[in-house]
Order: C-alpha cells, then structure tokens, then sequence
C-alpha cells in the first residue's frame, strides 16, 4: 500500500518514517448547521486511521479533524519564544519552569 501526503495539493510519498509527521485520527462525526449531526458517533477500530504529512508540509500545516467530508488541515501557530533570564547564581541563564 503506498502512502502520500494527506495534503491533497501535494504529492510526496512516504519513503522513510524520519521525514515529516504522522497523526492517529479518530473520525468524528459531522455536525449540520442546525446542530443536528449527519453520521452517528459509533466507537470502533474501524474509526481510527493514520495520516501522513510531508517534512514540508507538516511545518506549516497539522490536521485538525477527519470526518465523513475528509480531513481538515490548520495553518501550525509559530512557537511561542521564551525569553531567557539572568540568575544571581553560576548559571548565566534559566528557562522558566525548567529546573536543573
């Protein structure tokens, strides 16, 4: 079985699992626009399935959700920088949080 890129514009294969990312789904249901929902939200193995980004793809997109309509793709928000700070210690820097 070969697998691609789950970005339908692109269309790299998977060759070796050290480039780009893979995601465990579990395929939700869809919701109408009157809040009714449009598949049953049934339980199973069968719900489950792994998809594939490409290195290229995977640092600017991630997968939000599948469902019934396919997979949704979200533009990746960029890190959050955390600023260094000077300690009175030997130490000339710390992370907040980090201890060590």
């Amino acid at each position: 079985m070969k697998m691609v890129c789950a970005n339908p514009e692109c269309v790299a294969e998977l060759k070796y699992l050290r480039g780009g990312r893979l995601f465990l789904m579990e395929r939700q249901p869809v919701i109408a626009r009157d809040g009714a929902m449009t598949s049953a939200p049934r339980r199973s193995a069968g719900m489950r399935r792994y998809f594939w980004l490409c290195e290229d793809c995977a640092k600017v997109y991630s997968i939000q959700r599948w469902t019934d309509a396919g997979i949704e793709l979200g533009v990746k928000r960029p890190a959050a920088r955390v600023e260094l700070m000077e300690t009175k210690n030997s130490k000339a820097w710390a992370v907040p949080g980090l201890v060590g």
